[in-house]
């Protein structure tokens, strides 16, 4: 059995890509949602996959012995780690954002677990009702997963799943390129492409971060990437600062700044970014 917990933007567009496929999936969520999605079932309007409408049984905890993607923020962890933990999973792949969550995910048990990363633009617009914005859905697993249960089980859905690299290379591949856009967004409120006009400082730091960690980064890089992205854009982190909901801002910035510290590299950019962000919540 394929357990997804989480049923936000990315929970829940693979949950109902899986089912559409006529494979075997559950949802693992909170009481009100999985109660809800047991009645209504998961709704998706996709760019890429057009319109799934499938039935998927939600449940408050994972089927013992499951395969798990966690699929929540990694803020959550704390929460929902003694229900993973105590279902004895088969195996885990993690698609939180950042990279300290790694740690926790390798202490829950499981003979097989890694931390991958997704690449979408999706979000939950209500419980078991989601918009698939973007006409790609890719998965990074590291070289060690190669053959696992979850990455097979995705392509076989039909889903892009790439096997290669360590499990920080993976991790930092995303990382290096989603904390400038989410960091710009969110501390300016505005879209993406206004939000770079003053982004060469921060672009700079979060490069030399990513290659003090072992992935080699020029600024480049981080400029390429992001302008292939529609400069109307925002970030998960931006809405959810907008929204005033829980953020990510731990994953996405504090942890780089900590990061930077251990290898000695100043970050006033970063810095300025998360106080920004912060005043906004305030």
């Amino acid at each position: 059995m394929l357990s997804v917990y989480g049923p936000g933007g990315v929970g829940g567009v693979l949950a109902a890509v899986v089912r559409h496929a006529g494979i075997d999936v559950e949802i693992v969520a909170t009481e009100r949602t999985a109660a809800t999605i047991n009645e209504v079932g998961l709704n998706l309007e996709s760019a890429q996959y057009g319109s799934i409408q499938v039935d998927v049984p939600a449940r408050t905890e994972p089927t013992p012995g499951s395969a798990i993607i966690v699929a929540t923020k990694a803020y959550s962890l704390p929460e929902i780690a003694q229900n993973i933990e105590e279902s004895a999973p088969s195996e885990i792949v993690s698609l939180c954002n950042g990279v300290s969550h790694a740690e926790r995910i390798h202490d829950l048990g499981a003979s097989r677990a890694t931390c991958g990363a997704i690449r979408t633009v999706s979000e939950r617009t209500s419980p078991g009702v989601f918009l698939h914005h973007s006409k790609f859905t890719m998965i990074d697993v590291e070289e060690a997963a190669r053959g696992w249960e979850i990455p097979e089980t995705l392509e076989r859905a039909g889903l892009t799943v790439r096997v290669g690299g360590t499990e920080a290379e993976v991790l930092w591949n995303k990382l290096r390129f989603l904390a400038p856009m989410a960091l710009l967004t969110a501390s300016t409120g505005k879209s993406l492409g206004p939000a770079m006009v003053q982004s060469e400082p921060l672009i700079e730091e979060v490069a030399q971060i990513a290659t003090a960690s072992g992935l080699e980064t020029a600024p480049d890089d981080i400029y390429n990437f992001l302008n292939k992205i529609d400069p109307d854009s925002d970030s998960s982190l931006g809405r959810d600062v907008t929204a005033g909901n829980p953020t990510e801002i731990d994953a996405l910035g504090h942890d780089l700044v900590r990061t930077a510290e251990r290898a000695g590299i100043d970050t006033p950019a970063l810095a300025a970014a998360i106080q920004a962000i912060e005043s906004r919540l305030a």
